[in-house]
Order: C-alpha cells, then sequence, then structure tokens
C-alpha cells in the first residue's frame, strides 16, 4: 500500500497536474498557479506491547495562485472530498510578490502494517 504521502501527491496532480511540489520554496522561479504540501508531523497514537500501532500525519497544502481563483479552491476542495479526505482551511494570506495563499490542513492515520 502506497504511503499517505503518495497519496496526497496524486490527489493533488489530478487538480494541477505537473504543477505539484513537495515543500517548494517561492523563491525559486515558478509559474503560478501551484500546490505545495508538506508532512509537519508524524507522531504515535496508539501503542500496544510497547509499539506503536497507529501513526497520526499532519499534512498542509498550499494553494498558490495569482489572484483569487474560487473555481481552483472548489476543484481542490471536490478532489479531497471525493477521496474521503477531511481538511480545514486554516489560512488565506495575499503577498504582493509571490501571489495568494490558501493553506488547508489535513490528518491521515496509517496503520503499522500498512507502512
Amino acid at each position: 500500500m502506497e504511503n499517505n504521502i503518495e497519496f496526497i501527491y496524486q490527489i493533488l496532480n489530478e487538480v494541477l497536474p505537473n504543477n505539484v511540489f513537495y515543500s517548494l520554496s517561492i523563491k525559486d522561479k515558478i509559474e503560478l498557479p501551484v500546490i505545495v504540501y508538506q508532512e509537519l508531523k508524524k507522531r504515535n497514537k496508539i501503542y500496544a506491547d510497547d509499539s506503536y500501532l497507529l501513526k497520526e500525519s499532519t499534512i498542509q497544502i498550499t494553494l498558490i495562485t495569482k489572484d483569487k481563483s474560487i473555481n481552483l479552491e472548489k476543484s481542490l476542495e471536490s478532489k479531497l472530498t471525493a477521496n474521503d479526505i477531511e481538511f480545514s482551511m486554516i489560512n488565506e494570506f495575499y503577498l504582493l510578490d509571490s501571489g495568494l495563499y490558501r493553506i488547508y490542513e489535513i490528518k491521515m492515520e496509517e496503520l503499522r502494517y500498512e507502512q
């Protein structure tokens, strides 16, 4: 079975093919719009016999556009929902030099034997 990061990449790449990057610095020369994703933390959640059984990952997804793009936001959110991924939109801000950032957070669980 694929891990959560690979699974998320495949979903995001369906929204913006070939414009999805892992933990990209915006200082790099990129063509907008892009989606940037990264795993923020991964922690053990349930233990048995001094070993973990379940891990919880927190993944951040950032949609970066030149201007507000409601259609692209809806496309991303619909794709996450269609794949049974619960998300929270945690922030949105505009930087004059690099565009509009819309930030989502998702939490995913991995069973020990799936990794």
